[in-house]
C-alpha cells in the first residue's frame, strides 16, 4: 500500500487558521442546527481541524449520525 503525502503537503495549523476555522464552525453550526449548543459547535470545529490536516476542507463537518 502505497503511504499517504496528502497529509504532509498541508499547511500547520497556526493560529489565524485556528480563528478562521473556529469562526467557520460557528457559522457551520448555526446553519446546520437550530439552536446549536457549545457541544455542537466544539464538534464541528473539531471535524474542521481534522479536515484542515487532510486537506477536505468542510466536507461532513455537520454531518449527524
Amino acid at each position: 500500500m502505497a503511504p499517504i503525502t496528502q497529509f504532509t503537503q498541508n499547511q500547520h495549523m497556526n493560529e489565524d487558521t485556528s480563528k478562521q476555522l473556529f469562526d467557520l464552525a460557528v457559522d457551520l453550526a448555526y446553519q446546520a442546527f437550530e439552536e446549536p449548543s457549545d457541544d455542537h459547535i466544539k464538534g464541528v470545529y473539531l471535524r474542521l481541524v481534522i479536515n484542515h490536516q487532510w486537506g477536505l476542507g468542510d466536507n461532513g463537518a455537520v454531518t449527524v449520525h
